[in-house]
């Protein structure tokens, strides 16, 4: 019951844990979205002030900017040219009106309209919309910026241009879309979605894991109390048989514990040797994307770079998640296989671990013949076999380590070797080693199930063979197994 406790509040302090630390990042995560949308709307509004000062600038060339316009048709039609040269997707209209101090209507002075035709005639009368934005610049002779659409994509920027430093001689009008500001907030929203998908993924991951736990001690608790109810019926006549039994069992549970611990470790340990390197890109994107927000150096191009990128990696987090899955699930029958695809399979889930190790891996796969497996079953023997050459070279601390993985054809059978550079294996344990509970490595870390439970797999499920044998660097594990009946009379017959 102890037992039980104290992993009921290790599970929870777990969950608690996980969960404050999303929080904490989806906060930081809140912020980060906020600054970015600001930060981007603060590079197009500087955009469209650089724009208004280019086209003020221009005009003081001209002399008396609306004298000269207002005399000369073939100037204006060039300067609505001149003014369409800054029509972007993010901008729409450009155009430069003045107040007629003698009616209430605004007067256009240029439309940069990117069709003539639908530009205004000069000194044609306008009236805009939001009268009181118009008037508030004509007062206080300063820009202004607001919203003139229901959907807040387009925004109209109003630049006043100041005669003698009293009245405002002329506007300089620019309609500028927030469209990337949109869109940056629409990529961001579903990272955050994706980020909670995997934080949840992550909760139910462990709260699976703890309902395993849960039950094979509940269970244990049971067998404890039927074990000492049959114990309590018989003292009298089998005491000591009974206590050697419950000594027998006791080990035996521990070992079957210890052997699923083990397996369950390798996961967990396999998902962050894959997860590792995902999690560094995604880090190093934002921090990209930070950086060119700095720098003033983000564009769409970028963006849309940045966005494929991170859902990419995504993709990659998820489909670790499914291969994973896969491989822990009960095979039912068996099917019609190529190894190689197996065996590649194994080697991308415990990669990344025989990496970090510094284990050289080569594949020599030649085989290619199908055989008829249970697929899971036999992903289990090869794992099993390359986890035990990776202990050996890592306890033997052997310099330049390597596995080698083969597959080739031999008298109507799919032959697969591993050997590995360890030192191979010790002619007075050659006999032992695929027996049940012997192991060369300590309590902590053997449970000399692994060898015992592949040599069954091979020969007693799939009707192969599974033998060892040292060449002159280390162990070759040979399993042999027979092509397919049907196969080979198709091979026949052509």
């Amino acid at each position: 019951m102890k037992e039980f406790k104290r992993s009921v509040f290790i599970m929870i302090l777990l969950l608690f844990t996980i969960i404050f630390s999303s929080a904490f990042y989806f906060s930081v995560f809140s912020k980060t979205q906020t600054d970015l949308k600001k930060e981007t709307f603060k590079y197009l509004l500087n955009e469209v002030i650089d724009i208004s000062k280019n086209i003020e600038n221009y005009n003081k060339g001209m002399g008396d900017f609306k004298t000269v316009l207002k005399n000369n048709p073939l100037i204006r039609t060039n300067y609505n040219n001149f003014l369409n040269t800054f029509i972007t997707a993010n901008l729409k209209n450009i155009f430069i009106v003045y107040k007629d101090k003698n009616s209430k209507f605004f007067k256009v002075l240029a439309d940069g309209s990117k069709n003539p035709l639908d530009r205004f005639e000069f000194d044609e009368k306008f009236e805009p919309r939001f009268k009181n934005k118009w008037y508030e610049v004509l007062r206080n002779k300063k820009p202004i910026y607001f919203r003139n659409s229901i959907e807040g994509i387009w925004y109209t920027f109003l630049y006043p241009v100041i005669k003698d430093s009293k009245v405002v001689d002329y506007i300089i009008v620019i309609d500028f879309s927030t469209k990337p500001v949109l869109f940056i907030e629409k990529n961001l929203k579903s990272l955050r979605k994706l980020f909670m998908s995997y934080v949840a993924i992550i909760i139910w991951i462990i709260i699976v894991l703890a309902g395993f736990i849960f039950y094979d001690l509940r269970r244990e608790n049971e067998m404890k109390k039927l074990l000492k109810k049959v114990q309590e019926f018989n003292l009298s006549l089998q005491k000591k048989v009974n206590e050697e039994v419950q000594k027998s069992r006791e080990k035996d549970k521990q070992l079957i514990l210890q052997s699923r611990l083990a397996l369950m470790g390798e996961l967990l340990s396999m998902i962050a040797h894959q997860w590792r390197q995902p999690l560094n890109v995604i880090a190093g994107v934002v921090n990209n994307m930070q950086l060119d927000l700095e720098f003033d150096e983000i564009d769409k191009k970028k963006l849309k770079e940045y966005n494929e990128k991170l859902k990419n990696t995504i993709k990659y987090l998820s489909q670790t998640i499914d291969d994973f899955r896969k491989f822990y699930r009960e095979d039912k029958q068996k099917e019609l296989c190529d190894v190689n695809e197996l065996i590649e399979e194994v080697v991308n889930m415990i990669k990344p671990s025989i990496n970090n190790k510094k284990i050289g891996l080569k594949l020599k796969l030649n085989c290619k013949k199908p055989v008829k497996v249970l697929k899971n079953e036999f992903k289990q023997v090869i794992l099993n076999i390359i986890k035990n050459a990776e202990d050996i070279l890592i306890e033997r601390e052997i310099k330049n380590p390597y596995i080698i993985i083969k597959t080739f054809e031999c008298d109507n059978k799919c032959v697969i070797e591993i050997n590995d550079n360890g030192g191979g294996v010790a002619l007075q344990i050659k006999d032992e080693i695929f027996k049940p509970y012997f192991t060369t490595k300590d309590e902590k870390n053997g449970t000399g199930l692994g060898l015992y439970m592949s040599k069954n797999i091979i020969e007693k499920r799939l009707n192969g063979v599974l033998s060892v044998y040292n060449n002159e660097n280390g162990a070759v594990f040979r399993i042999e197994l027979e092509v397919e009946d049907e196969y080979k009379r198709d091979q026949g017959n052509n």
